[in-house]
Parts: C-alpha cells; sequence; structure tokens
C-alpha cells in the first residue's frame, strides 16, 4: 500500500534496510523505523498543533510501543501518549514515557486501575457508568478526581468491528446524572473514534458522523453545566488533519500513522510528512510458483473482517500487495513481485502464520532462499511477533541504534535480551536524545 509512496519519498530508507539485512545487522521478521524521519515528521505534526491549537497525544502501537521512538516524538514537540489498551500504558510507563489519554480504545481491566492511576493520565474515556463508578472508587482511595471522557455513540456512528461500547446519546443525560454524585471523577469531555478521516471525494480529510456525535455531547455538558475542556476526535490525524478538527469544533487528536508519514491522506498528496517505517523479510523457501516469507509479521487493514461501515471513506484504487526483493540496496528496486493477498491474513482465515507475505513468481529461478524482501504495508506492530530495528542515518551510513524484541528488550548481536535491558534502554534513550525527564524508567 505505501511501498511506491516510500520508493518514490524515502527511497534511502528502504535501500538502509536492505544493507542492514544482507549485513546480518537485521534479521527477518523486523519493522526498520527511520528515527530522524519520525523526528522531522513528529516537529511537523507539534509545529500545525502551534498553528492550529490543537492539542495531540500520540498513538504508538503502530511501532510496538518502542521507547526509544516514543521518547523521539516527546522530545520533537508532543507532550505525550495516548495508550490504546492497559498493556500500551504499562509499555510506555515502564520506560517513563508520559502517559495523557487512557482507556480507549480498550477499557481498562478492574485489577489494573489502581496502577493505572499512579501514571496520572490527563484524561480516562470510560464507556459505562459502571466502569466510572469502578474508577472512581479507586480514585477515591487514593485522594484523587481522575478527569474522564465519555465516548458517546449514535446509532449511525461507524463503528469498527470489535471496537463497540459507549453510552448512547440518548442515555447520555441519566448516565451523567448518575457519573456527576460520584466523588473520584470527573467529566471533562467527550471523545469518539473514528473522529476523521481521509475523503477521496473531499481530497482529504474530513468529519464523520462520529465527530458530530461528539460536538453535540458537548453541547449537552455545557448546557447541563459541566466544564468541557476536551473533545478528542482522531482518526487519520497529521499536520494536514488538524485545521478539520479545528473547522469542526475538535479540540484533540491523536497522530499514529501520521507521525509514521503513512496514513491514507499521504497517499492522496505530499503531506509534510514522509514514510518512517518498512517491513524487512526475506524468501525462506520457494514451493511451485511461489516464494515464502517468514511469518509473523504481516498485518493488513483492508479487509472485510476489519471493515466498518466506512465505505465513503475508502480510497477508490484497489490494494494491489506487492514486494521488492533482491540481494543489495542497489538492486532492490529492479525486481518487483505481486504479493497472495490472502498470505497476509494467515490469523483472518483461522491459520498459523508460520509463513507469509507469499510472493507469486513468473519464474522459477526470479527468488532465491535469503533474498532480501521489502514491503511497505499499513502497520500495526503491536499485533505481531516481530523485531523493531530503529536506524539512523539513512542518507549516508545507515547506524542501527537499537534492535528490540516484540516486549520492547534491547537485543545483543545474536538477538538475545542484553542483562537489564531497562537500564539499557535508558542509557540508550540518554545517548541518542539528550537529557530527559526525570522518573525515566521508574
Amino acid at each position: 500500500m505505501f511501498l511506491e509512496l516510500t520508493r518514490r519519498r524515502n527511497p534511502d530508507l528502504i535501500r538502509a534496510a536492505v544493507r542492514l539485512h544482507r549485513e546480518r545487522v537485521i534479521p527477518a521478521n523486523t519493522y526498520v523505523i527511520d528515527l530522524d524521519t519520525v523526528i522531522a515528521n513528529a516537529r511537523a505534526i507539534a509545529e500545525a498543533a502551534e498553528r492550529t491549537g490543537i492539542q495531540n497525544y500520540f498513538m504508538s502501537k503502530h511501532f510496538n510501543r518502542n521507547p526509544l521512538v516514543s521518547w523521539a516524538i516527546v522530545r520533537a514537540g508532543l507532550p505525550g501518549a495516548v495508550a490504546v489498551d492497559v498493556q500500551c500504558a504499562k509499555y510506555l510507563w515502564r520506560f517513563g514515557v508520559p502517559v495523557k489519554h487512557v482507556g480507549h480504545l480498550v477499557q481498562i481491566p478492574h485489577s489494573e486501575v489502581p496502577h493505572v492511576l499512579e501514571m496520572e493520565p490527563e484524561v480516562w474515556t470510560i464507556y459505562s457508568v459502571d466502569k466510572a463508578r469502578e474508577l472512581s472508587e479507586a480514585a477515591e482511595r487514593m485522594g484523587r478526581v481522575q478527569p474522564i471522557l465519555l465516548r458517546v455513540r449514535a446509532p449511525q456512528d461507524i463503528i469498527y468491528p470489535n471496537e463497540e461500547g459507549g453510552i448512547w446519546e440518548s442515555d447520555l443525560e441519566d448516565a451523567v446524572k448518575q457519573i456527576s454524585r460520584m466523588k473520584g471523577v470527573r467529566i471533562a469531555g467527550t471523545v469518539t473514534f473514528p473522529g476523521t478521516l481521509v475523503s477521496e471525494a473531499a481530497k482529504g480529510g474530513t468529519a464523520t458522523v462520529n465527530f458530530q456525535t461528539a460536538v453535540r455531547a458537548a453541547g449537552q455538558l455545557r448546557r447541563w453545566g459541566f466544564e468541557v475542556t476536551q473533545i478528542n476526535t482522531p482518526g487519520a490525524t497529521s499536520s494536514a488533519m488538524l485545521p478539520v478538527i479545528r473547522e469542526h469544533g475538535g479540540t484533540h487528536g491523536e497522530p499514529g500513522h501520521g507521525v509514521m508519514g503513512t496514513t491514507p491522506w499521504h497517499l492522496l498528496e505530499d503531506l509534510p510528512e514522509r514514510p518512517a517505517m518498512v517491513y524487512v523479510n526475506e524468501v525462506s523457501h520457494t514451493f511451485e510458483d511461489k516464494a515464502y516469507c517468514f511469518g509473523g509479521g504481516f498485518y493488513a487493514c483492508d479487509t472485510p473482517a476489519n471493515r466498518g461501515d466506512d465505505t465513503p471513506f475508502r480510497l477508490s484504487r484497489r490494494w494491489e500487495p506487492h514486494a521488492y526483493v533482491g540481494q543489495s540496496p542497489e538492486d532492490i528496486f529492479d525486481r518487483r513481485l505481486p504479493v497472495d493477498v490472502g498470505s497476509f491474513f494467515g490469523r483472518t482465515l483461522n491459520a498459523t502464520d508460520y509463513y507469509g507475505g507469499t510472493m507469486l513468481m513468473e519464474r522459477p529461478d526470479q527468488v532465491k532462499s535469503g533474498d532480501t524482501v521489502i514491503f511497505g504495508f499499513r502497520a500495526q506492530v503491536f499485533t505481531t511477533r516481530s523485531h523493531v530495528a530503529v536506524v539512523r542515518g539513512v542518507s549516508g551510513t545507515p547506524r542501527l541504534v537499537g534492535l528490540f524484541d516484540r516486549a520492547n528488550n534491547l537485543l545483543d548481536e545474536k538477538g538475545y535480551p542484553v542483562p537489564d535491558s531497562v537500564s539499557a534502554v535508558r542509557e540508550l534513550v540518554k545517548r541518542e536524545l539528550g537529557v530527559i525527564r526525570q522518573g525515566l524508567c521508574r
């Protein structure tokens, strides 16, 4: 999906990924992140935030909550993260990354509420009166009052599969009456997803019906006497999307793919952000007319199982997956092979993804075992069992800054976690990004 965009706007990243794989610096099944480009992208969003007045919590699940990348984004001007689930919150907090928003898209489990309260998030999304009560009781015991966002839903809203939940707009008044009597929480506003999406017809970003629901609900809260400080409306957030959020009455965005330069808007127009991540694999073997890559890292969101009712926002161009395959940075763009779309979706088809990204060969001599393969699809690395390699200097002599496993352990040259990985990451962050606040790795 993003491979040709990456070749056009950041070809050195592809060449660097090939070089490091051929030199056995990084293994197969590795997402390679260009840290310099991430920093530039985050700065572009931070500058747009200053111009528009829209605040941002960055989303880190797309790059597996990597601590080095997360701290680079903070240093570039985005003050903290949204944790999509409790595991996300813990991974970030383990390395001292400021956790600003929790509970959205996944509610916090009962036993974890006290631990997450210790992170002192700015806002906490709740889907129900019961979850508000649970949070309030825990906050009271700790002597705190936690600001909360209400996820309000209307029947016409877009709701993706496995993301169902929230307070129906018709039930809002009753829910607010109950929540307002709770001493450990304070209603601060509303939240929805997706609040903004990319529309090919509009040639860019536009507000969804969900956005309208969140604004209506916030208006009701104000009429009932609440001080609304946040209307959080994330969705394909980038520097270009922030004016859209402002125009429609939102206050906050949550850039994730925007920081990586891989939102759908980036396919329609050259925005300030450039692609900053590719996926590196290698050919395991060939069999009949197919070449198989190692599995574990493939993800693609454009499937029937993952679609909500957002068809008007889908780009008309059909996704035709392909990959570059080669044995050196100099020849990597010479072979572009189609990929069996079904091989991205092993888990969706109830199969273990031992192999994936299966390339379709016209001739048996096109591909050899061990060849490097580069993919550029829309990633959700936290759903995989992949490595993450953070690199710098891709336009000159590329340098591996750190190789991480799926648990964000820093790995040695053989792929084993280094002793006291948390401290090692702390030192790595300080060395690469300069002095950071006290409390890192608390």
